[in-house]
């Protein structure tokens, strides 16, 4: 026993080492402002001081969202894939401690009486044991596997953060495209309930033989077009709206609708911070991050298979050939052993899976680094478009005031007999299509001001 304890002493002794690096954060290049800031967003102010329910006014569209957050399944299937990792960083954990176990037995000292002819057995054994194995953490093995378990779980729960991010900006972006589509309808309806006057205003003059077949072919023309657009955009419609069902995670049925894109409230003004601030606000790169510490600490684990593992087992119980005399202390019986296991020569499969496990761990920091400039693209990639959506969608308004003014010049010009009916063909063309571009530059712009937002790190929880 006392050659026991030694062994123990000497392993606790070693205990203190741990094999493998420690985890120390590498400083990412980075710029000290953005390249697109502008004079409307503060860079010193911090996102987290905007909540994702003042991004948005309509209360429609905020309803929908948290019927997303809470129905949609892949933002389930992250919610449980923390709790697994949860589990299984507990099931580490256990690796620390002793187990302890239990062993009841009852049966013929002679196994042989109990096959052939018959025979009784003459004598039996009992035993009720108390066993207990302990792998004793020599070099940090089972500890650097808990710390890599650790941040997987933490991985886990930025992960479900990134798809709570992506599901929130992912549901507007749609909100605001069925919106788009709904008023494309309504500009097409117009346009053919405008044409289709037009065009009977035609048949009575051709009928009167005043204007040619050609120039009623082509009003006819101008209709058709828009009554075909009708049903393009009603498909359209349906397919948006068979997609944010399945997004806010409910079968098929028809969406709700709140403000038109064109009446949306001006949308806060949304601080970008710092881009350093980015590696503590986005969940894509803090998961990142996670991911390279857990590969880091697992070299650790790599390190240390190529060395001895100490363990120490026994058992303390009663065993007894006679039933009635089990509970005395002569069938008392215990037993500690201390083991040492080590590999000596596998033709360098040890040494292989430590360098494998330091390329895994190279792998993730360069991913953790592309997350990262991912990130800062994205964030000027949203200012620019903010920047020139807001004045694109200025200069298309105008465009369709103008368009509308020429249409209606043109009419006159055309009835008069100025002009031919081709202008009125061009001026009819112009002002559907400014029409059509205004509508989806607004909802471009809306959803570029939510881009932004998540592009930042923005919570939405």
């Amino acid at each position: 026993m006392k050659r026991i304890i030694l062994f123990f002493a000497f392993c606790l002794t070693l205990a203190g080492c741990m094999m493998g690096p420690n985890y120390k954060r590498t400083t990412l290049p980075a710029q000290e402002e953005y390249l697109n800031k502008s004079s409307w967003v503060n860079a010193q102010d911090s996102i987290v001081n905007l909540k994702w329910f003042s991004l948005f006014q309509d209360s429609t569209l905020i309803r929908l969202i948290r019927t997303g957050l809470r129905n949609n399944l892949d933002l389930k299937i992250a919610i449980a894939r923390v709790e697994q990792s949860r589990a299984l960083y507990g099931m580490s954990k256990a690796d620390l401690f002793p187990a302890l176990g239990y062993n009841v037995k009852a049966g013929p000292t002679n196994q042989s009486d109990l096959i052939g002819f018959g025979k009784v057995p003459t004598t039996w054994n009992y035993q009720v044991l108390g066993n207990v194995s302990w792998e004793l953490d020599v070099w940090g093995k089972i500890r650097r596997s808990n710390r890599a378990a650790l941040n997987q779980v933490l991985a886990a729960n930025e992960a479900q953060h990134a798809i709570q991010s992506t599901l929130v900006s992912d549901i507007a972006g749609l909100y605001f495209q069925l919106r788009d589509l709904d008023n494309r309808i309504d500009i097409a309806k117009n346009t053919l309930k405008s044409r289709q006057e037009y065009y009977n205003k035609m048949k009575e003059r051709f009928d009167g033989g005043d204007i040619s077949e050609l120039d009623l072919l082509q009003s006819e023309q101008q209709l058709r077009e828009a009554q075909a657009s009708i049903p393009s955009f009603e498909r359209q419609l349906a397919i948006t709206e068979h997609t944010l069902n399945v997004v806010l995670g409910q079968p098929t049925q028809s969406i709700e609708r709140g403000y038109k894109n064109l009446d949306q409230p001006e949308s806060p003004i949304i601080p970008t911070g710092l881009p350093s601030q980015l590696l503590t606000h986005r969940p894509d790169i803090r998961l990142a991050e996670y991911n390279y510490i857990a590969e880091t600490e697992r070299i650790g684990v790599a390190q240390a298979l190529r060395l001895p593992s100490f363990s120490l087992t026994g058992f303390l119980g009663v065993a007894s050939n006679d039933l009635s005399t089990i509970t005395t202390s002569n069938a008392i019986t215990t037993s500690l052993i201390g083991t040492a296991l080590g590999p000596i020569f596998n033709f360098g499969k040890n040494l292989r899976r430590v360098e494998s496990q330091k390329k895994a761990t190279e792998i993730a920091f360069s991913q953790y680094q592309k997350s990262y400039l991912v990130a800062l693209a994205e964030v000027e990639n949203a200012l620019v478009a903010i920047q020139t959506y807001r004045t694109e969608l200025s200069a298309r308004q105008q465009q369709y005031l103008a368009a509308q003014k020429n249409l209606a010049l043109s009419k006159e010009r055309y009835d008069a007999g100025y002009t031919s009916y081709l202008e009125v063909l061009i001026a009819e063309s112009n002002m559907f299509n400014a029409a059509l571009a205004t509508s989806a530059i607004k909802a471009q712009q809306l959803n570029a001001t939510v881009t932004l937002y998540r592009a930042l790190g923005g919570g939405w929880e």
